[in-house]
């Protein structure tokens, strides 16, 4: 009993140690679960628990009877192995539940795939390119072009992306707006978000793509509308050209 002990407790505690080195991970990327930015996120994460809450009951059954089976039937001098071997309404039963339980689970799950591939009217319309092992983003309306540069946009606006790539498959994927989708060479993707609150969240490339594909992050810098001008025209600035005097 003492090894089986040792055994339980040896499990916890790489779980706990596992658990803890993911929570103290200085990671780059904003998190969908804990701190949702967009409807779209919170869709996801509601669809999420509503899934977990259906199957908990399943998992918890299955290891429940695994562990009362190992400890009540386990191997002992002079006892008989059992006779039975099938029970047909057992079966009938637990083979109907799940069906049951994955029709119920993909009503929501559906809905919710359905808004992430079908944007309300957008007010800000970004075309994303994906290079190696960088990200391009185009604002056609503003005639604005940043390289390797965060993305800025306004807050409680309706952003639509249309994602292409130069070279290989990239994804441009930021957890915390529920956002994940392809960028690939030759096609052009859709996705979209609408960010509720300003702040700056973090992404990154989720298809790989070669050798530095885990730097190849993502940064989106939500501000409100008049700061948004704002760094417009600061743009408009910087790239308008310097004119010369002509005068000596």
């Amino acid at each position: 009993m003492s090894k089986i002990k040792n055994i339980v407790f040896s499990i916890v505690l790489l779980v706990l140690l596992f658990t803890a080195n993911l929570a103290l991970a200085d990671s780059p990327i904003t998190n969908w679960l804990q701190d949702p930015a967009t409807p779209l996120a919170k869709n996801v994460r509601n669809t999420f628990w509503f899934t977990m809450a259906m199957i908990s009951p399943f998992l918890l059954m299955a290891e429940g009877l695994l562990l009362f089976s190992i400890f009540k039937f386990k191997n002992k001098p002079g006892r008989k192995p059992a006779t039975f071997h099938e029970n047909l309404k057992l079966e009938i039963i637990w083979t109907i539940l799940p069906a049951l339980t994955l029709i119920i689970i993909a009503i929501p799950a559906y809905g919710t795939l359905k808004k992430m591939e079908v944007p309300p009217k957008s007010d800000l319309v970004i075309e994303v390119i994906g290079h190696q092992f960088f990200w391009e983003y185009r604002y056609p309306k503003y005639d604005l072009v940043l390289v390797d540069k965060p993305l800025v946009v306004p807050e409680d606006k309706v952003v639509t992306l249309n994602l292409t790539s130069v070279d290989v498959i990239h994804s441009w994927f930021v957890p915390a707006f529920g956002v994940k989708q392809d960028a690939t060479p030759g096609r052009i993707s859709h996705a979209w978000f609408l960010a509720e609150e300003d702040g700056t969240y973090k992404g990154q490339c989720a298809e790989l793509c070669g050798e530095l594909h885990a730097k190849m992050y993502i940064t989106v810098k939500v501000v409100d509308l008049e700061e948004f001008e704002e760094w417009l025209a600061k743009q408009k600035a910087q790239k308008a050209p310097k004119l010369q005097s002509t005068t000596q």
